[in-house]
């Protein structure tokens, strides 16, 4: 008898663990902020190491506002987030940033590594997803 218990003890602690450990796998991905990255947008713990710039050009503000010119109509102007560079997005507006999409993003230059592009009230940001802290904005309604 003391073998079958001690294979019921085994496969009982190994079943425990597994069980654990998958349940704190999803309560760490339940508790990152905001929407998930899409593909392309993965977040990498490292920047890079370098400095971190972005740098929206001159005709990035053309293309995003034709991209976006159905939702700029509909943009309240008076009640808009304050988004600043160097600023974290405020915790009411970060699961509504959604991702650049892809055949907009191909056409700006690429966020520097672990860094992601979203749209938000006219705003188009480069951020980082874990701290949501802005490197850049662009303001397409001015």
């Amino acid at each position: 008898m003391p073998t079958s218990f001690q294979t019921v003890l085994k496969t009982s602690t190994l079943a425990f663990a597994a069980a654990a450990s998958m349940g704190w796998a999803s309560l760490s991905q339940a508790q990152q902020p905001g929407p998930p990255p899409g593909p392309g947008m993965e977040h990498h713990d490292d920047h890079g190491g370098g400095e971190r710039r972005y740098e929206f050009r001159d005709a990035d503000r053309e293309k995003l506002r034709k991209h976006y010119n159905g939702d700029l109509k509909r943009v309240d102007r008076g009640h808009r987030p304050d988004f600043r560079e160097g600023q974290p997005v405020p915790p009411e507006f970060r699961g509504r940033i959604k991702p650049v999409p892809q055949n907009v993003r191909r056409d700006l230059p690429p966020p520097p590594r672990g860094y992601q592009m979203g749209y938000y009230d006219g705003y188009t940001v480069v951020y980082d997803p874990v701290s949501f802290t802005i490197l850049q904005v662009l303001d397409i309604l001015r």
